[in-house]
């Protein structure tokens, strides 16, 4: 937010400027000055009209997350990226991921899972703080890796440090594949 009113209060400024500079200044020097200041807000002005565009990413996956690009499912895809199973995330506010069993059920039940040997039964867990999503390591064997949307990496998850999730990254649990939408 703060970058948008700066680069708003640029355009109006270098804008300003650029018209003062134009209409009173005799000198030889004014030309290029106005340039540089009309230049200095056509930049500000690009880049707070890009703030406001969709980019090409997001527009990919529009189609799979809604049009609000909010988290709203958790999808278990099988190997070739097609949905096998979903969960549904409106209303809660964590959710616990492993295998489950009788003395410790999970939300995200990876039991039936090719790689679900891989899988601890209280392998990781998903939290909503702050209107927005982490995915947390819970001391697992093989860890959990993330997929950013926003810029196609792959990261591991690091014990006791969350990692914020957004609609269209891919959790990697073992071999597991999970796409937040």
């Amino acid at each position: 937010m703060w970058k948008k009113i700066t680069d708003a209060g640029i355009v109006l400024c270098a804008s300003a400027l650029a018209v003062y500079v134009a209409v009173e200044i005799t000198e030889i020097w004014r030309w290029p000055l106005f340039l540089i200041l009309m230049i200095l807000a056509i930049f500000a002005l690009n880049n707070l009209i890009d703030q406001f565009t969709p980019h090409e990413r997001e527009q990919k996956y529009a189609n799979i997350a809604g049009t609000d690009f909010s988290v709203r499912e958790l999808i278990l895809l099988d190997e070739d990226e097609k949905p096998v199973k979903a969960w549904d995330l409106a209303g809660k506010v964590s959710l616990l991921i492993g295998r489950d069993n009788p003395d410790e059920p999970v939300d995200v039940d990876l039991e039936e899972c090719e790689f679900s040997a891989l899988i601890d039964e209280q392998h990781a867990v998903l939290n909503y703080c702050m209107d927005a999503w982490y995915i947390e390591d819970l001391n697992s064997m093989n860890g959990i890796r993330v997929r950013k949307i926003n810029d196609g990496l792959c990261y591991r998850v690091i014990k006791n440090r969350p990692c914020r999730l957004e609609s269209g990254d891919m959790l990697f649990i073992a071999n597991t594949k999970l796409l937040i939408t």
